[in-house]
């Protein structure tokens, strides 16, 4: 079973509000169980809020542009004084990276809408 990719976690965090685990598995070229295996996992971690069908959820979530994600990546790299395969590699070795990284984009593009409206 191959790994999965910053893009590919990404791509599913942002299309799991409004999309099926067949849309889902589609668009990743994986399998509606693997999906629901990552599923589970990132919701288990913390990293996944709530599901598509909780009806007391009243806010619509707010998917970071890839732009917000990139700059978050590069703010990362400055910080952290690592390059993107060195960003890449650490993609690999810890899942909650992309997660954490993933949530201050989404927290970026939320101060930029309040900001801009």
């Amino acid at each position: 079973m191959p790994l999965w990719t910053e893009q590919e976690v990404s791509t599913l965090l942002s299309m799991w509000p409004t999309s099926s685990r067949l849309q889902l598995a589609e668009a990743l070229h994986r399998s509606p169980p693997a999906i629901g295996s990552k599923l589970a996992s990132l919701h288990k971690k913390g990293l996944l809020e709530g599901t598509k069908n909780n009806p007391k959820k009243t806010t619509r979530s707010i998917t970071p542009d890839l732009k917000d994600f990139n700059a978050v990546k590069r703010d990362y790299c400055r910080k952290h004084h690592i390059d993107a395969a060195q960003l890449s590699a650490r993609f690999e070795a810890d899942d909650q990276l992309t997660a954490k990284l993933y949530r201050q984009a989404v927290a970026a593009k939320t101060a930029r809408l309040r900001t801009f409206g």
